[in-house]
């Protein structure tokens, strides 16, 4: 059995060569990977008799919503392979505008949708941990911008959509420096996960599949089984895929006594399914596959999801147009009454085709006409529309087409814009946008940011952020959208004060005016390079209101006869007791 340290580069560096490893464990340990192998296939199965009663379900999604995720229940077909009985398209197309809808309302690539912070605010307003703040954040965009992480993101927000759940690989490849740093929006038929006692996904095993040519190029082709490797360079056999396992579940102190020392929360093991042997094992920091669930489902780990919602309104709308393109037909081409007597040859009904009939005693045209099939078209098309409209509403295209169409009239609608447009939808997306906050980009940025720091990719943290853990902000229109009642709140509330406040201004003295005003700008997203720091902000106005003394205290000794100009650059005399020169800004005594 080949064993690694890690399947990160930086705790491999840590914890010594993984060839060390191997060399110590050897090859005689087969019993040992005979075990694990059979361990690991025994979680698999449970896993897989786990997921059963959702796999019909999501196969039936994919056939009308999504043909490319296909193979829940069987082999999957070609990405661009239908059924010929599937003539609607409306729910594809919807599953297509919320992949599209979430990616630009929650985490765009054109504008900045996340700001990192602190939970000590005042820690977070120094301008060295301010400055180090932004150039990790603008670090973060870089990298998911330089390693392809939104394309791979909108297929995670489609897969997500569809079947209400997600899952991106994210691993590293050290012998790149600036784009080793990768994300993969998994076919989730090849994903099963589990949960732990708080609910948070902590096992995933994958099922997927390569040739021998790609396995020996993963793995080396010494690692292979001896039956993968005699199909090695043979025409037919090196190109025939075999699936292959992997799973990452959390690490067992007691049944791995160097989990502990080598401090990796969660172990790794690659293996051939069908002949169980390991090709590796080692381990993760931190889970590589993160998953986020759409809507959870109570004793499951999987979850329910637009997809699944509008699927009988996605195969009736399908059924109800067929029949109406029947009906059209039915209408264009009608089935004809024709004697059974009288005509000579087969009758045509092709363009200028010429039929001859025998005139004779009791044959006439008349007895030669379209059968009536009666019906009325037009329900048929109400009931259609408002399916449709029910198809759109569960994929929240109301929601993201009235977004659209401000993007399209105006530039990039705010936060209170997005808000007034979809206030009536906006609640019912809460939901999902919480999930992808706590389980996709919580997970997400943990494992960039321990990613980052292995591969020596930030800059060192300022010695006063030591013991203080980050905060992520997210600042996307749809996001802020969400918490746009508290800052409307604040608006309100000061707006309808103010007849009060024009007859006793004193109530103002109730309010912590800047705490409400920084409430205000977080809700909106404002840049937090662009506001002050409380410290500066003391600052400014004891200089403010020491001119404002200084002002009234030259004015009153001018009132008193005293004077003169004061010379530029010098402080103006205070009375004894009173306070003190240097405080007092120069000016001219009138």
């Amino acid at each position: 059995m080949h064993e690694n340290t890690t399947h990160d580069a930086a705790p491999a560096r840590q914890a010594g060569s993984s060839a060390a490893l191997a060399g110590a464990s050897g090859g005689a340990r087969t019993g040992d990977a005979r075990e694990l192998a059979r361990a690991t296939r025994q979680r698999f199965e449970e896993l897989q008799r786990a997921r059963q009663p959702f796999d019909s379900i999501w196969e039936e999604v994919a056939e009308h919503m999504g043909p490319a995720y296909a193979g829940f229940c069987g082999e999957p077909a070609h990405p661009r392979r239908r059924r010929e009985d599937l003539v609607d398209a409306t729910a594809r197309r919807a599953a297509n505008i919320f992949a599209a809808g979430m990616l630009a309302g929650v985490s765009s690539p054109s504008q900045r949708w996340f700001a990192l912070g602190l939970e000590d605010g005042d820690l977070a307003a120094s301008p060295p941990v301010r400055a180090w703040l932004q150039d990790v954040e603008d670090r973060f965009y870089a990298a998911l911008e330089r390693c392809g992480y939104y394309p791979q993101q909108v297929l995670g927000y489609h897969q997500s959509g569809l079947f209400g759940w997600q899952c991106l690989f994210v691993d590293e490849d050290p012998a790149v420096p600036d784009t080793g740093i990768r994300f993969r929006a998994l076919p989730l038929h090849e994903v099963y996960i589990d949960e732990n006692h708080l609910g948070e996904v902590d096992t995933v095993v994958r099922r997927f599949r390569l040739t021998p040519r790609q396995a020996a190029a993963r793995w080396g082709e010494e690692r292979l089984s001896p039956a993968l490797r005699r199909n090695l360079g043979r025409r037919r056999g090196e190109n025939q895929p075999v699936d292959f396992l992997h799973a990452v579940t959390p690490t067992r102190p007691e049944g791995d006594p160097s989990a502990r020392r080598r401090k990796l929360a969660y172990r790794s093991v690659y293996m051939e399914l069908a002949g169980g042997h390991v090709l590796s094992v080692g381990g993760y920091a931190e889970l590589p596959y993160v998953v986020a669930r759409a809507h959870r489902l109570p004793g499951t780990a999987y979850s329910y999801s637009p997809g699944t919602e509008a699927l009988a309104d996605a195969k009736m709308i399908n059924e109800m147009k067929r029949l109406i393109l029947e009906a059209g037909q039915l209408a264009v081409a009608p089935p004809y009454l024709v004697p059974d007597d009288g005509f000579v040859g087969r009758f045509s009904f092709e363009p200028r085709a010429m039929n001859y009939y025998r005139r004779a005693e009791g044959n006439s045209l008349a007895d030669f006409g379209p059968l009536s099939v009666g019906g009325d078209p037009r329900f048929s098309l109400e009931m259609l529309a408002a399916t449709k409209q029910d198809i759109n509403e569960a994929f929240f295209v109301d929601l993201f087409m009235a977004v659209s169409q401000r993007v399209r009239s105006g530039g990039t609608p705010t936060a209170l814009e997005v808000a007034e447009l979809t206030s009536e939808r906006m609640f019912l997306l809460g939901p999902l946008l919480v999930n992808q906050q706590r389980e996709n980009f919580q997970r997400l940025f943990d494992r960039l940011f321990r990613l980052m720091t292995r591969r020596g990719e930030l800059p060192p943290a300022p010695p006063e952020m030591a013991g203080h853990g980050l905060r992520v902000d997210y600042v996307s229109p749809l996001m802020l959208a969400q918490r746009e009642a508290q800052a409307r709140s604040v608006l309100r509330t000061y707006a309808e004060i103010a007849p009060i406040v024009a007859v006793a201004p004193q109530v103002l003295d109730l309010f912590r005016h800047d705490e409400n005003v920084r409430r205000v700008m977080e809700q909106r997203g404002f840049p937090q390079t662009g506001v002050r720091a409380p410290a500066e902000v003391q600052a400014l106005r004891q200089a403010r209101e020491l001119a404002a003394l200084a002002g009234n205290l030259a004015g009153s000794l001018g009132a008193a006869g005293i004077g003169g100009a004061i010379p530029a650059g010098r402080a103006v005399p205070g009375p004894e007791g009173g306070l003190p020169q240097g405080g007092l800004a120069a000016g001219e005594v009138g």
